[in-house]
């Protein structure tokens, strides 16, 4: 296929982007260390396809003298988890095949999308590490290569072999611009010694909106009429507009539908939680506390979040037994997903080659790999074994994805939620309705949409 030329205007990318994709890529941990994102890998197969059957790959003979390799370039953020998933995942890829070289590009996970955008414009990467976020503004680039060929070809890979809401990420009709690797849910997390000490039972899959409502208020704890301690946090407003059967947008993602019934009534439910039955406190993004710390010191029995939030608890040592559950489910089951996918650029004069090792990387063999690397996220395929997290509960991340919900797909989103973000601040602060908000903040919203 003939690669297509990026377009060359420059464009900001927010920082909305860059904390979802290191929430996708991490497992919770810090800064890599110099000498893995320094990381230089040997080669690997090039012309021919891995197999993918096989969560296993043994060693094959170095090249014949006077081979030649094809020279591929690997970008991903320099965070520890990812670096360290890269680092295994071109170590074991190119023990078995060492007709391609594969040269690590670590590029800084603070504003890893902006860093990757330039080195698009400038010098592609042969394929690399992206964000269901990030998707849309590399399509209109043109930056993406389309991958229906891989599936529609000799690939042991299958459109079918991966979870349907990963996989929409990147399908734009009968295009296919990156395979879905690892999937990141919204979760609960509890603090099941406050849930002992209460007498409340445990949240169990099924459990819904009204029971979160009756757990919270039995968990609050008051003294002199102030709260203490909160029952439970709040999680994304996007999670209560789909909860209640509302849209974030249109199909054509041209007109928001915030400003529906449904949408406002899922906001208000936990805007009341905050207002009216006092046991959560505001957003943070509201100039309330953040929830982690509250999850930690023990001011806060439930908090959803991200999956991957999972690695900073164990890594703090809390003094408190803790675990993971599904999100309540109001009248429609969703379960929020970030998503993270390899992509090739349309520029690589290797694309092939490309193909071949993104393939094995989101096949059984890569999902292996990574397994114990990122036990907090889901793999995208069907057929991957389950990651090993050491944390009760942990199941509800694989089971999240029944009913797995991404952001639109459509390259302004990130402005539009901070617009909506803005919209929603007297509404934690109980001075105006979500249905007013959404209603005010409508026109603007549907003018960003409509330029896009």
């Amino acid at each position: 296929m003939r690669a297509q030329s990026p377009q060359r205007q420059t464009r900001s990318w927010p920082r909305t982007w860059v904390l979802l994709l290191t929430t996708v890529i991490t497992a919770g941990c810090g800064a890599a260390p110099a000498s893995t994102a320094g990381t230089v890998a040997p080669a690997s197969s090039a012309t021919s396809q891995a197999p993918l059957a096989s969560a296993a790959l043994a060693p094959s003979p170095a090249p014949s003298p006077g081979a030649q390799q094809t020279a591929l370039t690997y970008a991903f953020p320099d965070d520890q988890a990812s670096a360290l998933a890269a680092t295994e995942l071109v170590k074991v890829y190119t023990a078995a095949h060492p007709e391609v070289q594969i040269n690590a590009k670590p590029l800084p996970a603070k504003d890893y999308p902006q860093q990757l955008l330039a080195q698009i414009d400038a010098d592609a990467p042969d394929l690399f590490v992206t964000a269901d976020a990030q998707a849309p503004a590399l399509i209109k680039r043109e930056a993406l290569l389309d991958l229906r060929s891989l599936l529609a070809g000799g690939s042991q890979l299958r459109a079918d072999d991966f979870q349907p809401a990963a996989l929409a990420a990147w399908q734009r009709g009968d295009a296919l611009y990156g395979l879905p690797a690892d999937v990141v849910p919204q979760v609960l997390f509890y603090n099941q010694d406050l849930f002992d000490a209460g007498g409340v039972s445990y949240p169990a899959a099924g459990w819904t909106w009204d029971d979160w409502l009756a757990k919270a208020q039995r968990l609050t704890v008051r003294k002199d009429g102030q709260v203490t301690s909160y029952g439970t946090a709040l999680g994304t407003w996007a999670g209560m507009v789909w909860g209640n059967g509302g849209e974030l947008v249109d199909q054509a993602g041209a007109r928001t539908l915030l400003d529906s019934p449904k949408a406002a009534a899922g906001v208000q439910f936990a805007a009341d939680m905050v207002n009216v039955h006092r046991v959560a406190p505001p957003p943070k993004d509201a100039g309330g506390p953040d929830p982690a710390q509250l999850f930690r010191e023990q001011h806060v029995a439930m908090m959803p979040g991200p999956s991957s939030l999972a690695g900073a608890l164990l890594g703090a040592k809390l003094p408190f037994k803790w675990a993971i559950a599904p999100l309540p489910a109001g009248p429609v089951p969703a379960s929020p997903l970030s998503i993270s996918g390899m992509a090739v650029s349309a520029r690589s004069e290797h694309q092939q080659a490309a193909l071949d090792f993104a393939a094995w990387v989101v096949g059984p063999a890569g999902s292996a790999v990574k397994a114990g690397i990122l036990p907090f996220a889901a793999p995208a395929l069907r057929a991957a074994a389950a990651r090993p997290a050491k944390v009760s509960g942990a199941d509800a991340i694989l089971q999240a994805l029944d009913h797995g919900r991404t952001l639109p797909q459509v390259e302004p989103w990130p402005q539009v939620k901070a617009l909506v973000d803005k919209a929603l601040v007297p509404v934690w602060q109980g001075k105006t309705t979500a249905a007013e908000a959404y209603r005010e903040v409508a026109p603007e919203v549907n003018a960003l949409l409509g330029g896009a």
